[in-house]
């Protein structure tokens, strides 16, 4: 018996991609993903804001619970809801507005009456304890919220030789024994506080329960701090839904761009990958073009007995449909959807948010899903 499971292909690797052939899979499409690199998601705090976006966004809320229920079957929870917006510290002592965020970045929201100790690592480039302490004590106030922020500062002997960043920290914390090391150094700052926030140092690798096994350690809550890009916050959940592509029975092409689609009698029956020497064709029944903008790249369109070509570019429209359309808005094939950033819907506060609905939608759609 043949297979009667509808071929998706997803050109783009990032949140939108992500999320697309997610739900593709989910609607029980076979999904082919390919990519040239991550996105400005992977690079980010991994948060998720509306703003910008009309709260009342089709597909917004069933969107959302994707999303969440795809990152906690990851290993990546997170929290918040539709209806329960919160802002989170960042390590410019600022506050953000958040939809969505990573458990460990959520947890460093303001709570009223709370105490706060804000840990830095000596010899942490570019993070100062005492000036993000300073500025989140004023910034808080304009919120509203009663809540003490002091500041402390910490060594990590195999560290403290010489200037180091983020990544080197995740690195050194990749290791269960240097987490449980840290874990004994923060300790001793905790004392009657009610939190400790730490720039976002942990390792792109550890799982939920490290974390948790950490806290315990410490002996009260931790949250960690956006930092500015690249963020581990952002990278360690990029990294757990990249292994969750492969369970979810998701064929991941990566390192390839797309050079061209190919059209014939109204659809796309195919794509072109630039690959060293012979070029690689991967035939689909329905594709998704979420290829964002640090990684957009021109997608020529070739049809059938024409010898002309035309282009995708960045700020692509679509239809209700989600298809893409030309200049005159009709589809450019019935079975190519676009999703993510590279719309030109797209906002910079609500980026992430518009990739997680967009994508969500295409994924459905391509799979053969109307609503």
């Amino acid at each position: 018996m043949g297979n009667t499971r509808k071929q998706v292909l997803v050109i783009g690797g990032g949140l939108a991609g992500i999320t697309a052939a997610l739900a593709a899979a989910k609607y029980g499409a076979q999904v082919t993903l390919v990519t040239s690199g991550p996105g400005t998601f992977a690079l980010s705090g991994g948060t998720v804001s509306i703003q910008g976006m009309s709260s009342e966004q089709p597909y917004l809320e069933e969107a959302i619970d994707f999303f969440r229920a795809m990152t906690a079957a990851a290993g990546c929870e997170y929290k918040g809801a539709c209806n329960e917006r919160t802002f989170i510290p960042n390590i410019m002592g600022g506050f953000q507005e958040v939809l969505l965020a990573p458990a460990s970045v959520w947890a460093g929201r303001p709570v009223n009456g709370s105490k706060v100790i804000v840990a830095g690592i000596h010899g942490l480039s570019g993070f100062s304890a005492q000036l993000t302490a300073e500025l989140l004590s004023a910034a808080v106030k304009k919120l509203g919220i009663q809540v003490k922020y002091s500041a402390a500062t910490t060594e990590i002997p195999r560290l403290q030789n010489h200037s180091f960043t983020s990544l080197d920290v995740a690195n050194y914390l990749e290791d269960k024994q240097n987490q449980k090391h840290l874990a004994e150094l923060v300790q001793p700052l905790v004392r009657d506080n009610d939190l400790l926030l730490l720039p976002a140092i942990f390792g792109s690798k550890i799982k939920e329960q490290e974390f948790a096994e950490f806290i315990k350690q410490v002996g009260c809550s931790v949250g960690e701090l956006v930092t500015v890009p690249p963020s581990m916050a952002g990278l360690r959940v990029f990294q757990l839904l990249q292994r969750y592509l492969t369970q979810a029975g998701v064929e991941s092409n990566p390192g390839y761009p797309v050079q061209a689609l190919q059209l014939e009698d109204g659809l796309c029956t195919a794509a072109i990958l630039d690959t060293p020497g012979r070029k690689r064709v991967i035939k689909a029944q329905s594709i998704i073009v979420a290829t964002g903008r640090i990684n957009r790249n021109s997608i020529a369109i070739t049809i059938a007995g024409k010898d002309n070509e035309t282009f995708l570019q960045e700020d692509a429209r679509v239809n209700e449909q989600l298809q893409l359309v030309n200049k005159n808005n009709l589809p450019v094939a019935a079975n190519v959807y676009g999703a993510g950033n590279i719309l030109e819907t797209y906002e910079c506060k609500s980026g992430n948010a518009l990739a997680i609905v967009t994508g969500y939608r295409a994924g459905m759609l391509a799979a053969g899903v109307a609503r």
